[in-house]
């Protein structure tokens, strides 16, 4: 599934690119050199070797996820969360054990085994004095087994619940059972109900926008024109077809016609058409979180694929499954390979779009590193003109801020992606960012100021059909009232 492609990217103080690390080793195969030359033509990623002296500002993520891995055992606490725990009850890990395994698509034989295990610890720690190590040791059992199908789910050797485990063990266990008890530091991100939630569609829409569909004839990209549409007639019936049952909320008949197009597509021998299909497939699974089966038909389509926009979206895609469930490793693994793929396109919003993510990543492991991400995802989409990826890129940096009490860089960046926002015609991410904004105000205990941000958070508000929202804006108003 991964393959293998590992960029570092750094800040540049001209240009601020992402460049890939070229081969270091005098005796690297010809087949690395040629993928290396290959990635060096990216108009926008650029790419230099590590040893060059001017960029000492380089950032090996994965080294960085080390120093956060040590930071988060040994407890470290940022400023602005001097009330931070690294105490976690068992129920808590039992809860996120079973939801993870459900995240992934365990089958009913291997989650029955695994519920045996989790069966066994959840009687041991209702007991006056549990046996600890036989707890542990039940722990490590189950997570080998979601890590053995994750495995061959996925062709590549995975540990990454078993990391989970191990650096849960590092913290502070209550083993005393009691589900009321919950550290949120430790949540398990988790899809809800039957479909993905409104953010995540939305997110995933900033790339998804970023590059054409395949419901067009053709697309123009950089004077470059890609067929996007199957030239047999068969073919192409069934492929929109197959997308307009997609659109229409008829998601098992449209998976049913994306077979017939798959076989039709075998028949003419239109592979990446194949892969298309595939990815569309995959996106269906998604959207109503059947997580394996989706990640197995972006594997598919990735596999198959020379089109670099299908490699960008289904990385893309797959790395956003696994943030939903916080598995850190392989979804900055498939943000990179999006970003390499989306420099082959020359795909600047897209780039920007996954770095941002990233920088979301390490500000929720509270580790300040990731507004390097940021801030290249930010210069890189001042070359576009895609105003909705700028004004996600500004909005993902004024969280970060406030998450690091920052409150003068939260407002600033709350102001750009409002800015950004508003040209995009989004009203209702324009209203969520006044909303923040005034809270901090009200924070400040600015009230007059935090009224006239709510206020125009309501006139952005109202243009949606978000209930919610429109109500606790309203609520906030009806209180900042009270107080003069």
């Amino acid at each position: 599934m991964l393959n293998g492609i590992f960029q570092r990217p750094y800040l540049n103080n001209n240009q601020a690119f992402v460049r890939k690390k070229q081969d270091e080793e005098k005796n690297a195969s010809a087949q690395r050199e040629q993928q290396t030359d290959q990635n060096s033509r990216s108009k926008g990623l650029q790419y230099v070797e590590k040893q060059s002296p001017e960029y000492e500002q380089q950032v090996d993520w994965r080294q960085m996820r080390s120093q956060i891995q040590a930071q988060a055992r040994q407890n470290v606490k940022e400023p602005v969360q001097q009330t931070r725990s690294s105490t976690i009850n068992i129920a808590q890990i039992l809860k996120d054990f079973r939801n993870t395994a459900t995240a992934i698509g365990t089958p009913d034989n291997l989650k029955e085994e695994v519920n045996g295990y989790l069966s066994l610890i959840e009687t041991q720690v209702k007991k006056e004095n549990p046996n600890t190590k036989l707890v542990k040791s039940n722990l490590k059992n189950a997570s080998s087994i979601l890590d053995s199908y994750i495995s061959e789910t996925l062709n590549k050797d995975s540990k990454v619940v078993e990391n989970w485990v191990d650096a849960l063990f590092l913290q502070q266990i209550d083993f005393k059972y009691d589900e009321s008890i919950i550290n949120p530091q430790f949540l398990v991100k988790f899809p809800e109900g039957s479909t993905v939630e409104e953010n995540k569609i939305q997110e995933k829409n900033v790339v998804e926008d970023s590059v054409t569909e395949p419901v067009q004839q053709e697309s123009e990209t950089n004077s470059k024109v890609v067929s996007l549409v199957p030239q047999d007639k068969e073919l192409k019936s069934l492929f929109i077809q197959s997308k307009k049952l997609t659109y229409a909320g008829k998601p098992e008949k449209a998976i049913e016609t994306f077979a017939k197009a798959i076989e039709r597509a075998d028949e003419v021998g239109d592979i990446e058409t194949k892969s298309k299909i595939f990815y569309e497939v995959g996106r269906i699974y998604d959207d109503h979180s059947f997580l394996s089966e989706a990640l197995k038909s972006y594997n598919q389509s990735i596999k198959i694929t020379s089109d670099n926009n299908v490699k960008t979206k289904a990385h893309y895609s797959m790395a956003q499954i696994y943030d939903d469930i916080n598995q850190v490793e392989p979804a900055l693994d498939h943000y990179f390979n999006s970003i390499s793929f989306a420099g082959e396109a020359e795909n600047l919003s897209a780039q920007s779009t996954s770095l941002a993510k990233m920088g979301n990543i390490y500000t929720e492991m509270y580790d300040n590193q990731g507004f390097q991400y940021y801030s290249t995802a930010e210069n890189l989409a001042e070359q576009t003109d895609n105003a909705r990826v700028k004004g996600f890129i500004s909005a993902s940096m004024a969280d970060a801020y406030e998450t690091f009490g920052n409150s003068k860089g939260a407002l600033k960046a709350y102001s750009n992606a409002v800015k950004h926002y508003t040209e995009a015609d989004s009203p209702l991410k324009t209203a969520q960012n006044y909303t923040k904004a005034a809270d901090i105000m009200v924070d400040f205990s600015n009230i007059d100021k935090a009224k006239g941000l709510l206020t125009k958070a309501q006139s952005y508000a109202i243009r949606t059909d978000d209930l919610n929202l429109i109500n606790e804006i309203k609520g906030k108003l009806d209180s900042l009232s009270l107080l003069g």
